[in-house]
């Protein structure tokens, strides 16, 4: 019985994903089940985090679904991260078969060295594999020419480079002189010099720290938030990537356990849904929520 229930949920699932969709007649003959069930069976995916679609009489599920989301991110590389790839490959040379063979079967499907072949390129790929063996060291690394859109200026900086960023394009480091963590971007670099000085600060090193709200900093902020139904189904269809964070507290609300780096991401979210959401952990949020309510308060009270 629990066999046969598992293979129509399976059999549900691989029909629905089909977009173009399905009667609920069709699906009740394809299974070979009866309509209460298949509203049942319905319901299970809803509550497994599936967004169910209705055009008309057909039936699909969204591609955008938490689960679809979730499993694209563990099986399949972003165009990003296959250029990351195919760019360590050409660092690694041509002296093994299985790289050359590696990186031309990259080429092939996506052309990646249309590119590759600029001297711009080459310069850059230069300087990533210096940094890489710096970072491999743990040794400095001089910065030579370094043009600084903020400041106007192009200076030499002596770093402690400790993180590749973004593709390879850019360089977490930790700068001697101002004794600040710092991003660098490689192709405003001039050119880069190793230095003959071992890490002199790596307990200094701080990474840098992007959030779920694409806000970014060093500093981690942990946040618990109990969610009912309407805010967690809102939350996972704006975030899908969310899913990993949130776990049942019962049948109708829902744990949300996340690291921020800023408050103001979160904070939209919980701002306008704060009937259906309640402040677990982390004063510091309660009482930036609170200063936010009693802004709003005094702009409508001036209006």
């Amino acid at each position: 019985m629990r066999n046969s229930k598992l293979s129509n949920q399976l059999d549900l699932l691989l029909l629905l994903s089909d977009t173009r969709g399905y009667t609920i007649a069709e699906l009740c003959e394809r299974i070979n089940i009866s309509r209460r069930n298949l509203y049942y069976l319905f319901d299970f995916l809803r509550e497994a985090g599936f967004v169910l679609f209705k055009k008309g009489d057909l039936y699909h599920i969204d591609r955008r679904s938490p689960f679809f989301a979730q499993l694209l991110k563990t099986i399949q590389f972003s165009d990003n991260e296959m250029r990351t790839i195919y760019n360590l490959l050409l660092m690694a040379g041509t002296g093994s078969e299985v790289v050359n063979q590696l990186r031309h079967k990259l080429d092939n499907a996506y052309n990646f060295s249309v590119n590759v072949n600029s001297p711009q390129h080459r310069h850059i790929l230069n300087n990533v594999k210096l940094i890489s063996t710096a970072i491999l060291n743990k040794r400095m690394v001089r910065i030579v020419g370094y043009s600084s859109p903020h400041s106007q200026t192009v200076s030499d900086r002596i770093v402690e480079p400790f993180f590749l960023m973004n593709n390879n394009q850019d360089i977490r480091c930790y700068e001697l002189k101002t004794k600040m963590n710092k991003t660098f971007r490689i192709n405003r670099m001039e050119r880069v010099e190793m230095v003959d000085t071992p890490w002199l600060y790596e307990d200094q090193h701080r990474q840098i720290f992007t959030d779920l709200f694409m806000f970014s900093g060093e500093e981690r902020m942990r946040i618990k938030l109990r969610l009912g139904q309407l805010s967690r189904n809102l939350f996972l269809e704006e975030y899908p990537q969310s899913f990993n964070y949130l776990s049942p507290i019962d049948d109708n609300h829902w744990l949300l356990d996340i690291e921020v780096s800023d408050y103001r991401g979160i904070g939209r979210f919980v701002l306008g849904l704060l009937s259906d959401i309640q402040i677990i952990e982390n004063d510091k949020f309660t009482t930036f929520i609170r200063s936010q309510l009693l802004h709003h308060l005094e702009k409508l009270e001036t209006t």
